[in-house]
């Protein structure tokens, strides 16, 4: 499953991330790199919370609906893919 992530750069403090489908499930990094990997295994780590708790996982969003909404303006977006246990991020412009 791939699903939309943006990160915004905090001004001295590093990288925030945020999944915006997966209620919970945000990060932060010193590196932009560093904050793709962790966002990785935070949406691995709550895909995994909803299935224990017997929950399904919610369908990723479209990507073009939510980087029209202003909440995430300025950020840079990417795709994780969870799929594959190993998978890197791959961000998009």
């Amino acid at each position: 499953m791939r699903y939309p992530v943006v990160v915004h750069n905090i001004e001295y403090a590093g990288f925030g991330a945020i999944a915006p489908d997966l209620p919970h499930c945000h990060c932060h990094a010193d590196t932009l790199d560093t904050a793709l990997q962790k966002m990785a295994e935070t949406i691995l780590q709550r895909l995994e919370e909803l299935l224990d708790a017997g929950e399904q996982p919610p369908p990723a969003g479209e990507l073009e609906a939510l980087r029209k909404n202003p909440a995430f303006a300025g950020g840079i977006w990417a795709i994780i893919d969870v799929g594959h246990a190993h998978s890197s991020p791959k961000a998009e412009p």
